[in-house]
């Protein structure tokens, strides 16, 4: 049990840190979100730049889920492997 929980949160936290930095990539490199809110700045008061950057606010914000989703996934994957460590620490002393 102990090096299964190991290896199982060994990948649970390389695939949540890979989330975690795709999503953030993905995020910074959001040309739509600065263009829409560099419009919607320059025409306050335009509902057409207004609806495109609120669209782009929540394109932004799933990007952002995804990124604290990411961040879980790597948190639980790393409990895991400390669940392995004490239970291979209480298999040994055991034994």
């Amino acid at each position: 049990m102990a090096r299964a929980s190991k290896v199982i949160g060994t990948a649970l936290a390389a695939i949540g840190l890979a989330v975690a930095v795709m999503f953030s990539v993905v995020m910074s490199r959001d040309e739509g979100y600065q263009k829409a809110a560099l419009a919607a700045a320059r025409n306050p008061g335009n509902v057409m730049y207004e609806a495109e950057f609120g669209a782009a606010k929540v394109r932004r914000g799933f990007q952002l889920v995804g990124v604290i989703a990411g961040i879980l996934l790597a948190l639980n994957g790393t409990t895991l492997v400390g669940l392995g460590m004490v239970a291979s620490r209480v298999d040994h002393t055991h034994a």
